[in-house]
């Protein structure tokens, strides 16, 4: 009687066998980022030819009154937080210096100007202050849902955790790429046609985008 022993698998086997699972597996943890992300470009990239208004927003603009001029950027935010109902840590201070400017035949003195800024997927609020007056100038922008998720797209006023989640899903996708390059390579052809198949790729690529621009 002839008895067949199972044979050992191999150090590289072992290797294959442990990415084909961390390949499998990582991709569906960031399924549903990659979709958002697969939507909202392809949204994005055909929003003229589908009618899309994807960057539709609504604006509102308020004059708000200061009871006493500020001393500085966070006093401000300080004072105007609880009327636009968000933290004053969130209005981010940008100073412009004063500086002469035409004005008819002469010049006048502009003076200094405070811009505040808050960003958020669902709202961008900015408030414009002139040093020495007695009110300031808020503006509200509302995106409509389709610039609402081009915002996360872009984690525009996200927090860091959605930030994160990002980063992963991106690096997520290029060791998916690499990945499935390498997987390809070992169980459906050889090294050179790995090699062939990736040169090609990336000179079609290239040459794509250096013709766009």
């Amino acid at each position: 009687m002839i008895h067949l022993h199972p044979r050992p698998a191999t150090q590289r086997g072992n290797v294959q066998k442990c990415l084909r699972r961390v390949h499998a597996w990582f991709g569906l943890a960031i399924a549903a980022m990659l979709l958002l992300f697969a939507v909202t470009g392809f949204l994005l990239n055909h929003r003229a030819v589908m009618k899309i208004p994807a960057l539709d927003r609504k604006e509102v603009t308020q004059i708000l009154p200061l009871e006493a001029g500020p001393a500085d950027p966070q006093a401000l935010a300080t004072a105007l937080a609880p009327a636009l109902g968000i933290e004053a840590a969130a209005l981010k201070p940008r100073i412009e210096p004063p500086r002469a400017v035409s004005w008819g035949n002469g010049e006048v003195r502009q003076p200094e100007r405070w811009t505040l800024r808050a960003d958020t997927p669902s709202e961008t609020v900015q408030v414009e202050y002139w040093l020495g007056s007695g009110q300031a100038e808020v503006k509200r922008t509302k995106p409509n849902l389709w610039l609402y998720l081009a915002r996360l797209h872009m984690s525009i006023g996200t927090g860091p955790a959605w930030i994160l989640l990002s980063d992963a899903a991106a690096l997520g996708l290029a060791f998916l790429g690499l990945s499935g390059f390498w997987l390809w390579g070992r169980l459906h052809g050889s090294r050179r046609k790995l090699t062939l198949l990736a040169s090609a790729g990336l000179v079609l690529t290239g040459t794509l985008a250096w013709l766009a621009g």
